[in-house]
């Protein structure tokens, strides 16, 4: 199914020689496009890349700036075009949780309220990470330590630059004293339950089969 997106109709130049970037923006509950951008579709999207239809023509080479849920922007490469699709290469994979909730925003819509709405999903996960980390009067260091982990680790997954490991985040969400849920941008746990009953639905209504016989795995 694909996926309306609001891409920047300009690309902004990134200087110093580096590939130019336009900034790519999932819709978020009652948004539209702004001033400066068109829509465009993603027909596919994957750990490693997605592929994008457009009216303007994007150039092998050229950087799209991506804010997915969870992850905030994310840098990917246009590595090949053909009419008015472009394949697109993240320059670092996303993780699983990123994928499902990308993939559950295709399936629900944007004019479906959802839990990125809130403004805690504004924030990146490292932008959150830190908040959380601060709150609990913690510094990277003492937080690498509890985690076995070095300290530019922490650095590195506060400037979104890496992300945990799938079996940290436990550990992590323990030592900051919080939910996985909230540690990931949900309120709580009941608002992905809803989110995901809700993609269940209209699948199954697409498919012709019943709710119960379509099976999530969101893997942490």
């Amino acid at each position: 199914m694909a996926m309306t997106v609001y891409l920047n109709n300009t690309p902004r130049s990134a200087g110093n020689g580096r590939a130019s970037r336009r900034q790519l923006r999932l819709p978020l509950h009652g948004s539209k496009a702004a001033g400066a951008e068109i829509e465009a579709l993603v027909h596919n999207i994957s750990a490693t890349g997605m592929l994008v239809e457009s009216k303007v023509p994007l150039e092998i080479g050229e950087i799209v700036e991506v804010n997915l849920p969870h992850s905030g922007k994310t840098a990917t490469r246009v590595i090949w075009t053909s009419g008015g699709i472009a394949g697109c290469q993240f320059e670092m994979p996303i993780s699983p949780a990123t994928l499902s909730a990308a993939q559950l925003r295709s399936v629900v819509g944007p004019d479906a309220p959802a839990p990125d709405d809130r403004p805690a999903a504004a924030e990146s996960f490292g932008v959150r990470l830190q908040r959380l980390r601060t709150a609990k009067e913690l510094t990277q260091g003492q937080l690498a330590v509890h985690l076995g982990v070095s300290e530019p680790s922490i650095s590195a997954w506060e400037l979104d630059k890496a992300r945990p490991k799938a079996g940290r985040m436990e550990a992590l969400s323990d030592a900051l004293g919080v939910e996985i849920s909230e540690l990931l941008g949900f309120d709580d746990a009941e608002n992905l339950s809803e989110l995901v009953e809700r993609a269940k639905a209209q699948i199954a209504k697409a498919a012709g089969v019943s709710p119960s016989n379509i099976k999530f795995t969101i893997e942490m």
